[in-house]
């Protein structure tokens, strides 16, 4: 025997976390969610039995009807149908049927807004709006659908569930509690602490046997039709503050996932509690199901957010991240990589450090550390894009000989492989080899080692004139100025020494400035011969096919070999 709607109104905080629509409000809604529909096609879905309103409000109180319900608050529909039900005056349209002494039609010279014809709808039943025009069309083709009322039948019940469930699972599936103004707050979350889910479907006489399969019928109503399937990764990361602002079936899907959503949770509750068998566990399934599709899959089961940004290319990890010391480079390097097309953050990061005496060991862990994700059999997945380490300094501290270099290259390995098994897992020298990547500019520091004299001269001596040093404009300026050079080359030092000497101040700004024309115009030609000798040029060339090797949408461990794993046993 079907139970009546009415009977959910003894549901405490009912509707408070959903709607209640007014017959004009329901078109509306359904207009906001893709459906061409008029009151009138209204009126023939109740009539021939499709989608009954959820209750009619009668002016004229009925003893046999008065239900005990909370005090009424506030003035929307769900405090009407409180009110109606406490006085007997709340009628379930499916139980009496259609009739035309509450017509669909606004009578003229009123706005919809100051007419009703006393029906009210439950936002649940948008989700039952498609089956039922579809149906209505079928019937027009002159279609039987007498088995079909079953399922008419079905969605109702399951209307009456989500309602039932929706005052204690809904804020947590959507990321908001609402409720009316003036309400007891101590008294709702006693309820939410007191109402399980049990006692709720039992209140609406719902089989809690049938929750999983709704859900998963309705996850997989929306995964055909969504049309922006493809960004869910990404998009149920969000919460009612992104989903709600869709469009048309977009929002329309939204919602059924959020109806599911509640089914589910309700179903792990009964299942916690040994009422019903647990859902199966997604980690390492390869075949994708419809539970792949809630909005509350567990992590390590789908997509972490980092993972679905770094698919479509949005991840806000850099697949490189690069270490330098100075201005200078900060100048040169960002903008060479954008000449090769690696313009965005999410590829590159270029971070000046300051100084070559740094220890980058924090960074590593923090930074360059993959993040595992799930497991399937052999293979470990990554919860988000890799970032590898490329540090490239001047030859002094720790970065002085090759042998120091290694020796902090060893360090990092480590720690990268410390904190991978931290997490469970295990990482071997093949992915630790393109992970961290420590380089120098050469024998000399940046400057000297990415720029000749030839270079140099023109560019500092441009900057002492416009500065208006007088020893730039004598005959002796050049000469002095190359032997210097050439001095700084062989002891390796800093360009600032021979600037220094030359009494031409801190410029390495501007020399950096001025000299990006000539980087980039050598820089072309070398890369139109296929002869690279530029240092700088050569690291940026490293990260772009670092960045190329990163770009894919799935990103895996390779599996260490035995030997190891097992190094020292």
């Amino acid at each position: 025997m079907d139970v009546q709607s009415i009977a959910v109104m003894r549901v405490p905080f009912v509707f408070t976390q959903d709607d209640l629509l007014r017959t004009d409000e329901f078109v509306d809604e359904a207009k906001s969610r893709g459906f061409e529909v008029a009151l009138d096609d209204l009126r023939q879905l109740h009539e021939l039995g499709l989608l009954c309103p959820l209750f009619r409000v009668d002016d004229d109180p009925d003893p046999r009807l008065v239900i005990d319900v909370p005090p009424p608050m506030g003035n929307d529909p769900g405090y009407s149908a409180l009110l109606a039900a406490s006085q007997g005056r709340l009628h379930d349209p499916a139980a009496e049927g259609y009739s035309e002494a509450f017509p669909f039609e606004i009578p003229e010279g009123l706005s919809p807004r100051e007419w009703w014809n006393g029906y009210l709808y439950s936002s649940w039943q948008l989700l039952n709006l498609f089956d039922a025009l579809r149906d209505r069309e079928w019937i027009e083709q002159g279609i039987d659908l007498a088995d079909r009322m079953d399922g008419v039948r079905r969605a109702r019940a399951v209307t009456l569930a989500l309602a039932a469930l929706a005052p204690r699972f809904m804020p947590g599936v959507i990321g908001q509690l609402s409720l009316p103004p003036f309400a007891d707050q101590e008294a709702y979350f006693a309820f939410r602490h007191e109402a399980g889910a049990a006692k709720l479907l039992e209140a609406v006489g719902y089989d809690p046997a049938r929750l999983r399969p709704e859900a998963e019928r309705l996850l997989g109503w929306a995964h055909t039709r969504d049309p922006l399937i493809d960004w869910l990764p990404v998009l149920r990361h969000s919460d009612h503050t992104g989903w709600f602002k869709l469009k048309l079936q977009a929002l329309h899907c939204a919602w059924a996932r959020v109806a599911a959503e509640v089914l589910l949770r309700a179903h792990e509750e009964l299942a916690d509690a040994g009422a019903l068998e647990q859902l199966p566990s997604l980690q390492g399934l390869m075949w994708h199901t419809a539970l792949h599709d809630r909005l509350g899959a567990k992590a390590g089961e789908v997509p972490s957010l980092d993972r679905a940004l770094g698919s479509f290319g949005l991840s806000p990890h850099p697949r490189v991240l690069m270490l330098v010391e100075g201005k200078t480079e900060l100048i040169h390097i960002p903008a060479l990589l954008a000449e090769l097309g690696l313009a965005r953050s999410d590829q590159v990061r270029v971070q000046k450090c300051g100084s070559s005496d740094i220890n980058v060991q924090l960074i590593t862990r923090y930074g360059i550390t993959p993040r595992l994700g799930q497991k399937i059999g052999d293979v470990q997945l990554l919860d988000r894009i890799p970032t590898a380490l490329v540090v490239v300094m001047d030859p002094e501290h720790q970065w002085t000989t090759q042998a120091t270099r290694d020796n902090v290259r060893r360090i990092l390995r480590d720690a990268i492989r410390e904190e991978v098994e931290l997490q469970g897992g295990e990482i071997g020298d093949s992915d630790l080899d393109w992970l961290v990547n420590i380089h120098v500019w050469g024998e000399d520091k940046y400057e000297l080692a990415n720029f000749t004299n030839d270079e140099l001269v023109p560019k500092i001596t441009e900057i002492a004139l416009s500065r208006g040093n007088p020893l730039a404009s004598t005959d002796g300026w050049e000469p002095e100025l190359r032997a210097k050079l050439e001095a700084a080359r062989q002891n390796h030092h800093d360009i600032k020494v021979p600037l220094g000497q030359m009494r031409i101040g801190d410029i390495k700004t501007a020399l950096a400035t001025a000299l990006w024309p000539v980087l980039l115009a050598k820089c072309e030609l070398e890369l139109a011969s296929g002869k690279i000798t530029t240092p700088v040029l050569e690291r940026v060339l490293e990260v772009r096919q670092i960045v190329a090797r990163l770009s894919g949408t799935g990103y895996a461990l390779q599996r260490p070999p035995y030997d190891e794993t097992h190094a020292g046993e």
